[in-house]
């Protein structure tokens, strides 16, 4: 297999999570000549690998799986879970069909006797072609514009690893990118030029990632994409070989990246707070100026203090809007070091050590000082980009 252009060696080689991807599955069937409706509906009897392959395809497609079944058939679009319901009462229809003439009734016939004469909700149905049908399941999840999954499909994969990550203990990482002085050279050129800067965009990223790598578009030239087995730092430097491919190619119109990081489960442990840190991270590469990559840095605060040895010790300021519940720091007896772990985004940050829930003290270890907008002094932490 070819090595992604924007990898290095650890990132290649990292463990594959099997997510599920555009349909393979119903290529691989047509390939040893079976269709997909007639294995559902129990009109061929399948053998396990292609049941399995059958199977697949269902589950990945669970929200709109039948929706898009009873299409095909019937060019009738139901809601999914009345879809759903239908499909169960059209399997009994065509068993007792099937009875009744002693012979396997198809399930087209069946699909369309039930919906036309039993239930009567359709008229003069139009019978969907398999390949249309194998159409409609990937247009399901695809952005038109630029071939990558859409915004729906992101989520979903993001649900499923979050759910399959108790079990495999699985490490992931969001990285979320958008593209500077996008707006400006689209309002000034018109959407079609900007259109064909998206598409080349797309076309970078699916040729410098991974197989396994799920690139999505989340809305406008913002992108997604979800790096299974890939901690934050493997992420940057991916992101920042993107960064630097992009400023090339897109140099003579003056486009540049942006982007954040996100890792699961060490920066959010949800669906939800994940996407927000990886945005978060983007906006703070914005404010920074832009062509750069953002991500939450891991570090450490520590108070020594022997004599007398305080009871409580907590560190509060601008990364825990200065409470002092969120900021308690641990003693550890063995160093008699008193320790905060903090996780922030490049930036400047304004903090105090608070002792004994009564004396405001600043940071002995740290040098630079700032005002602390109560008349008095704090000390300055700096996160830088890199």
């Amino acid at each position: 297999m070819q090595k992604p252009c924007f990898a290095s060696e650890e990132y290649s080689q990292t463990r594959e999570v099997k997510l599920t991807e555009e349909p393979e599955e119903l290529k691989e069937l047509e390939r040893q000549g079976y269709r997909l409706i007639d294995i559902v509906a129990g009109d061929v009897k399948p053998t396990k690998e292609i049941e399995y392959l059958v199977e697949k395809v269902v589950r990945e497609k669970r929200n709109n799986f039948y929706s898009d079944l009873l299409y095909s058939l019937s060019s009738e679009r139901f809601p999914e879970q009345k879809a759903r319901e239908l499909w169960q009462e059209i399997l009994r229809h065509k068993y007792i069909m099937s009875e009744k003439l002693n012979r396997n009734v198809g399930i087209r016939v069946a699909t369309l006797d039930y919906l036309e004469n039993i239930k009567k909700i359709i008229e003069a149905p139009r019978i969907v072609e398999e390949s249309d049908f194998a159409k409609t399941l990937k247009l399901s999840f695809t952005d038109p514009l630029t071939g990558l999954y859409n915004r729906r499909y992101f989520e979903e994969q993001l649900s499923e690893l979050i759910a399959l990550s108790p079990a495999q203990s699985l490490t992931f990482s969001l990285l979320m990118m958008d593209l500077d002085g996008f707006k400006r050279f689209n309002d000034r050129e018109g959407h079609q030029a900007g259109d064909l800067i998206l598409q080349e965009f797309s076309r970078i990223l699916k040729k410098g990632l991974r197989r396994t790598d799920i690139i999505s578009r989340y809305g406008g030239d913002e992108i997604v994409c979800i790096l299974p087995s890939t901690n934050k730092f493997i992420a940057r430097d991916i992101a920042n070989k993107i960064r630097e491919q992009v400023q090339n190619e897109f140099k003579e119109v003056g486009i540049t990246l942006s982007a954040g990081i996100s890792e699961f489960p060490v920066d959010a442990k949800d669906q939800e707070s994940l996407v927000s840190q990886a945005d978060a991270g983007l906006y703070r590469a914005k404010a920074f100026g832009g062509n750069a990559v953002a991500y939450f840095h891991p570090l450490t605060l520590t108070y020594r203090q022997e004599n007398p040895q305080p009871r409580e010790v907590s560190c509060v300021g601008d990364f825990n809007r200065w409470n002092t519940k969120k900021g308690r720091m641990e003693f550890d007896a063995q160093t008699g070091v008193w320790k905060i772990e903090l996780n922030l985004l490049p930036g400047k940050y304004k903090y105090k050590f608070l002792i004994d829930s009564s004396i405001w003290i600043t940071d002995p270890a740290q040098a630079e000082r700032g005002d602390d907008g109560f008349g008095g002094e704090c000390s300055v932490l700096t996160v830088k980009m890199e």
